[in-house]
């Protein structure tokens, strides 16, 4: 099987869950997107559309660290 098959065997939002966990659950957009594109060969369009579903169901939070630089972190539940 290669990366660019049609079907994942993860889904992609998975995987970005589990990498964030992985490494302490803060990352920046790079470092993250280079550690799911290891698992999975995806633009970075893909991967923005993917951090802004997870935003919108607040699973994620992304902050801007400074011009060009994005910060993802797992919101934590109480």
């Amino acid at each position: 099987m290669t990366s660019k098959e049609t079907w994942r065997y993860l889904p992609l939002h998975y995987v970005v869950v589990e990498m964030l966990e992985s490494k302490g659950g803060s990352l920046t957009d790079r470092e993250l997107y280079e550690s799911v594109k290891l698992v999975y060969d995806i633009d970075y369009g893909e991967f923005l559309k993917t951090l802004m579903r997870l935003e919108l169901h607040n699973v994620l939070r992304v902050n801007t660290a400074r011009e060009g630089v994005l910060i993802v972190e797992l919101v934590r539940e109480h």
